[in-house]
């Protein structure tokens, strides 16, 4: 599967939530207790993403620091899937878990899809350059990633985010 068809395949999961996500109240979606909110959940996400975007499109612009992929990050990422299906979880990195006052879906949704199309055209740019098999990326668990293992880590990041937003939907919490 090529990197595209993997952010393509990422983008309809993603897309497919938040229209479910459309379906329940504001109210149900903002409730919070000593844990995130579904929409802190989906904003964090999508910080996550942007902030990894933001990173890889510095680090590109010195393309004589990002080195080979070493074999540990795909060793560390194989971990990391097994870590989080196990149901552990790490603090976020601050800056993925500051939240505005109010979220409002239809904005974050609309923010996405320009993500997403950024990040798209991202993928292109790092063919173009050679780039995409190198370590453009520094994941605090992984270590340094290249393209391929970056939208791994959003797979694995939304798929465990996804088991959290689908138990607090189900639960009477809501």
């Amino acid at each position: 599967m090529t990197n595209q068809e993997k952010l393509k395949n990422l983008d309809n999961r993603t897309f497919e939530l938040l229209n479910k996500l459309e379906e329940f109240p504001k109210d149900k979606l903002s409730f919070c207790d000593e844990k995130w909110s579904v929409l802190q959940i989906i904003y964090h996400i999508w910080l996550a993403e942007i902030s990894s975007e933001k990173y890889i499109r510095t680090k590109i612009q010195y393309p004589e620091t990002i080195i080979k992929t070493p074999v540990s990050s795909y060793i560390k990422a194989f971990l990391t899937k097994y870590f989080l299906l196990l149901g552990y979880s790490i603090n976020a990195p601050k800056v993925t878990a500051e939240f505005p006052k109010e979220i409002i879906l239809k904005e974050l949704k609309k923010n996405w899809i320009y993500s997403r199309s950024s990040f798209s055209k991202l993928i292109v740019e790092l063919d173009q350059k050679n780039l995409s098999e190198k370590a453009i990326f520094r994941h605090p668990l992984m270590g340094r990633i290249n393209l391929s293992l970056t939208l791994y880590f959003f797979e694995i990041h939304f798929n465990h985010h996804l088991k959290q937003i689908n138990k607090r939907l189900s639960a009477n919490l809501i």
